[in-house]
């Protein structure tokens, strides 16, 4: 499905409630993509290597982001994570180079390893009583992986 002349808009079905692993990876087509609220789990690598899309308007029942999927996804700049959002898996945004700001929602209860990792511009915004027990120079090195520049901010 590559094709080189990114320019599609996809909007997922309300019927669906899960986006399968791998259901859309590596689509060099994909611009955008708009969920319903009846989605509730993004499986592993949904959206990995998707190195055009620029943004994504996720569902408001949202309760896990899987590993990998939205690895690759070199131009993301625009995703808001829903209040209720539980888990995001290790590496879901990695390489998410234009991701600039994140707000991770009071409802998170785990942030996998790697989660935001080689995001060079990203400030990501965390309740503060997650990770609690970790300073904040070991929660950026757990979630943020060799992302020097980046910040974590919490709230």
């Amino acid at each position: 499905m590559g094709n080189n002349n990114p320019s599609l808009h996809l909007i997922i079905p309300k019927r669906r409630r899960v986006i399968q692993e791998n259901e859309f990876a590596n689509r060099e087509d994909l611009l955008s993509v708009e969920m319903p609220d009846s989605i509730s789990v993004i499986k592993e690598g949904a959206f990995f290597g998707c190195h055009n899309l620029e943004k994504v308007k996720l569902s408001k029942k949202l309760k896990t982001i899987g590993t990998l999927s939205f690895s690759d996804c070199h131009k993301l700049n625009s995703i808001t994570l829903p209040d209720g959002l539980e888990t995001i898996g290790e590496g879901s945004f990695t390489k998410c180079f234009e991701l600039r700001d994140i707000v991770i929602p009071k409802s998170i209860k785990s942030i996998e390893k790697f989660a935001f990792a080689q995001c060079s511009k990203l400030t990501v915004s965390i309740p503060k009583e997650y990770g609690k027990d970790l300073s904040d120079k070991e929660l950026k090195e757990k979630i943020l992986y060799n992302s020097d520049r980046c910040k974590i901010e919490r709230y």
